[in-house]
């Protein structure tokens, strides 16, 4: 009885090993495959670092992400709190030159005690390859902005 068994899990064993054979062949033709080159080559990496930081205080939420994208496909990022829904958008689009343009767009809802309120923010940014943008999607502190 013991035998039978034996012969069917060496048989499991031997059909696993040609499927995984299988999918690495076809692994290997997926990654040749010249259109996925040049969407690799395209891709771009947003290291996107979100922080909630009430004036003269320690940030009460940070965030820290990177996604790969590519230009035209937005990345999203998503803050919700007991009074406060942020959503921020980062789409980058890149020219044929290969300069590129950063669109950042947010949705801010703080609810008060009588009402909430909404705003909206739209900015588009030229940056270059590695550079460091600042989007404020809550506007600045009027002593921030003012120094």
């Amino acid at each position: 009885m013991i035998r039978p068994r034996l012969q069917a899990v060496i048989l499991m064993l031997a059909v696993a090993g040609l499927q995984a054979r299988a999918q690495d062949t076809e692994l290997d033709r997926i990654f040749q495959d010249q259109n996925l080159q040049n969407l690799i080559d395209r891709a771009l990496q947003l290291n996107i670092t979100a922080k909630v930081l009430p004036p003269g205080a320690t940030p009460v939420w940070n965030s820290a992400g990177s996604q790969v994208t590519l230009p035209g496909r937005s990345v999203a990022l998503r803050l919700v709190g007991e009074k406060l829904h942020i959503d921020v958008v980062f789409t980058p689009y890149q020219d044929a030159n290969g300069e590129l343009l950063l669109v950042a767009q947010g949705q801010v809802w703080m609810a008060g005690a009588q009402e909430t309120r909404y705003f909206t923010t739209f900015k588009s940014v030229p940056v270059n390859a590695g550079e460091k943008v600042l989007f404020f999607p809550l506007g600045l502190s009027p002593h921030v902005a003012q120094g």
